[in-house]
């Protein structure tokens, strides 16, 4: 079987079904066996927790109605192994309420089957899932690998913040992973339950409220995400009583729809539509198709943050050690560590850029990652991540300026002459081991390059000149 751009080889792959009906097990099994799984079969509850903690399999298929311990009990007793936790349980079931989907989420499910099974359907949600478990097994690596390199971080003084950054790098993957996950269910749940009733729904409809179901749709791709609730409130209690006055009845209910596609600031071309008797049957299908439209803008925005995520990672776990100077583009380097800052920049503080095109500039970029990453983690630790951060790179005739610069409290006069001394460091015990400002002094002389600051009350500058001819 081949699913996206390179074919999974599935007889890497073992899957647990636990299912108390032996002909649901008969026919999966077989159904499986011919895309080379290696199955394994556990015939209710207790069982298949036994053969979990045994075999490890890379999924389970988890039916939810079995006598004694049923399909949550088991999965949540799953999550509670430490050796099974990470295993993804997609649950079989005929249950299709909205309480049960969240407890079948709440006790550590990823994914929901609906009874009865299709195939089809089974292989691509488990080729989905084993797609995941293989990114998040490749972003384990690349965070292992960013641990590995923990003794060159402490001679380079990058230990001082690389703390806060494994925390930070988490959360970002973390963050767009979810994302994923939620659209992806919004995606099967549409396919499930209102793909094939679209054909029927578009014969019932006349032409001319054909042609109002697609600017509805139209107007869904220009809706307004960023309103508030406070909004949305006086949005609702504005649209309701306008719908009142043109006698519609079930206001609150349509208008929650119209509101939800992005149809709030003029109502009257949809007068006709929305006095139909059949008008919250035609604005439930705009809603669920305007959602996919969504679902699908979310997976792509949250999987390209998740590659910038990964992209950034991978070129700061990189080290070159050849000791050979190579052309780069210095710009890149401090994209890369405000990429890994991300998520301690959003809570309170506003990045300032202005940045000029550049050439390549021969350097050792590794070194110059040193750099950013000093320079940037000591301006959000002086402004106690709040404030603003600015960052100037100008191309001059002979040189390149680099400026960074923090809204924090400023040097005292006292200390100035002392900060690039080794060892040096005004910060309490464990934050920093005063090596930082004096590596980074050290990199830019190896540079052939010079390293001033300036410091009053309410800003300090670090400004890094490096020469174009080096």
């Amino acid at each position: 079987m081949n699913t996206g751009n390179k074919p999974i080889d599935f007889k890497k792959n073992s899957i647990l079904i636990i299912d108390d009906n032996p002909m649901n097990l008969r026919i999966l099994v077989d159904y499986l066996e011919r895309y080379d799984f290696k199955i394994m079969v556990a015939h209710n509850g207790k069982k298949g927790l036994e053969r979990a903690k045994l075999a490890l399999p890379e999924l389970i298929l988890l039916d939810v109605l079995m006598p004694e311990l049923d399909g949550f009990e088991t999965c949540r007793q799953l999550k509670e192994n430490d050796n099974t936790a990470n295993i993804p349980v997609i649950f079989m079931t005929a249950l299709e309420s909205l309480e049960d989907k969240i407890k079948g989420f709440e006790v550590g499910g990823v994914d929901y089957i609906t009874k009865p099974i299709q195939h089809a359907e089974v292989v691509a949600r488990i080729n989905t899932h084993l797609r995941m478990q293989d990114l998040t097994a490749s972003l384990n690596s690349k965070v292992e690998e960013l641990t590995q390199t923990r003794h060159e971080l402490i001679q380079s003084e990058k230990m001082a913040a690389l703390g806060k950054l494994i925390a930070g790098i988490a959360h970002e993957i973390n963050t767009p992973l979810g994302a994923i996950r939620s659209s992806v269910g919004n995606l099967s749940e549409f396919l499930n339950q209102t793909l094939m009733q679209l054909p029927i729904f578009f014969k019932q409809l006349s032409e001319k409220h054909q042609q109002d179901f697609f600017v509805l749709l139209q107007k869904s791709s220009k809706i307004d995400l960023t309103l508030s609730i406070k909004e949305k409130r006086n949005l609702k209690k504005a649209l309701i009583g306008e719908l009142e006055q043109y006698g519609i009845p079930n206001a609150e209910m349509i208008v929650l729809s119209l509101i939800g596609i992005g149809v709030y600031k003029d109502i009257r071309p949809f007068l006709s539509l929305l006095k139909n008797p059949n008008c919250q049957t035609i604005l439930d299908h705009a809603y669920q198709l305007s959602s996919l439209r969504r679902s699908v803008q979310t997976i792509t925005i949250a999987s390209d943050r998740a590659t910038k995520v990964v992209f950034a990672l991978k070129s700061f776990a990189r080290f070159d050690s050849s000791g050979k100077k190579v052309q780069a583009n210095i710009i890149d380097g401090i994209e890369t560590v405000l990429t890994l800052y991300h998520n301690q920049l959003k809570p309170g503080i506003l990045v300032k850029k202005n940045i000029a095109e550049l050439p390549l500039l021969w350097c050792y970029p590794d070194d110059l990652n040193q750099v950013w990453i000093n320079l940037i983690h000591n301006a959000l630790q002086a402004m106690d991540y709040k404030g603003t951060l600015s960052i100037d790179v100008l191309l001059h005739q002979t040189h390149i300026s680099v400026s960074i610069a923090d809204s924090g409290n400023g040097i005292s006069l006292e200390i100035q002459e002392r900060i690039f001394e080794p060892f040096f460091t005004t910060k309490v015990a464990g934050e920093g081991s005063g090596l930082g400002l004096d590596i980074v002094k050290r990199i830019i002389e190896k540079h052939n390059g010079k390293i001033e600051f300036e410091s009053i009350k309410g800003k300090t500058t670090f400004t890094v000149f490096l020469p174009l001819n080096s």
